[in-house]
C-alpha cells in the first residue's frame, strides 16, 4: 500500500515538474538566445596561427618550432 502511495506521489511530482518546465520554456526568447551565441563563442581568427602542415617522418627542430609557435 505504501509503495502505491509513493509511486503516485512520484508520478504527481513528475507531472508538476513537467508542467513547470513547459511554462518556463514558453517564456524564453529563443531568437535572442540564438543571436547571442556568436558573441559568446571564441573568435575564429584566434586559430590563424595553427600549423596546418603535415608531419615529417622524424621530428625536426624546424617542425617543432612551427607547431609550438
Amino acid at each position: 500500500m505504501t509503495t502505491l502511495i509513493l509511486a503516485g506521489l512520484g508520478v504527481a511530482g513528475a507531472a508538476f515538474a513537467g508542467r513547470f518546465a513547459v511554462q518556463a520554456l514558453k517564456k524564453v526568447n529563443f531568437a535572442a538566445a540564438f543571436d547571442a551565441i556568436p558573441k559568446t563563442l571564441p573568435n575564429a581568427n584566434a586559430l590563424k596561427g595553427y600549423y596546418k602542415g603535415g608531419f615529417e617522418p622524424k621530428m625536426t627542430k624546424r617542425e617543432a618550432s612551427l607547431i609550438l609557435g
